[in-house]
């Protein structure tokens, strides 16, 4: 019975095996040019796969809460956007229901002013119109009353001149024939006395 090279102890050494001097071991066969990897290093690179894939996980999982974050940034913003929307229309449709308030009331004050100063023109103007109807009546009345006086007056003192007048005149009569005997005219005129002088 033969034995192998092997089992009789007899090297026996392939031509890559002596260029690189490496030992002869049974799994030098199969890596077909490539460094032999321990079970060390195999459990090195597992860790190193479980870290980058842990790693991995935890940048998705902070990816996932940006994501998340910048959502509901996003969300809150057009919340706020959407308050403050609504609130400034809230506020310009109260300013101009309290600006349309306000120009009724000085349309309503307005009126009232220009009725009121046109209630008061018109009572002035016939306040001033009776005064004047009255003070020329009563200048009427007046004047009326100062011509009659005047009339009155007028007439009085020519009655009275007149009277003066007659009082004053000689007293003739008309004689028929010849003068009494006693040299007196008839009519019973007393004698006119000339003045001494």
């Amino acid at each position: 019975m033969k034995k192998s090279p092997a089992e009789a102890g007899l090297s026996h050494k392939t031509p890559i095996q002596e260029r690189s001097a490496l030992p002869v071991t049974p799994d030098d066969s199969s890596h077909q040019g490539l460094l032999p990897v321990g079970k060390g290093q195999a459990a090195a690179g597992l860790n190193v796969v479980f870290a980058a894939g842990a790693a991995g996980a935890v940048g998705a999982a902070g990816a996932a809460f940006l994501a998340a974050f910048f959502a509901a940034g996003f969300f809150a913003a057009g919340f706020f956007a959407a308050t403050a929307f609504f609130a400034g229309a809230a506020f310009l449709a109260g300013a101009a229901g309290f600006a349309a308030a306000f120009l009724a009331g000085a349309a309503f004050f307005a009126a009232a002013f220009l009725a009121g100063a046109a209630f008061f023109a018109g009572a002035a103007f016939f306040a001033g119109a009776a005064f004047l109807a009255g003070a020329a009546f009563f200048a009427g009345v007046a004047f009326f009353a100062a011509v009659f006086l005047a009339g009155a007056a007028f007439f009085a003192v020519a009655i009275t001149i007149s009277l003066i007048k007659l009082q004053r005149a000689p007293c003739c009569s008309i004689q028929h024939g010849d003068s009494p005997p006693d040299g007196l005219p008839s009519g019973g005129c007393p004698p006119t006395v000339a003045p001494v002088q």
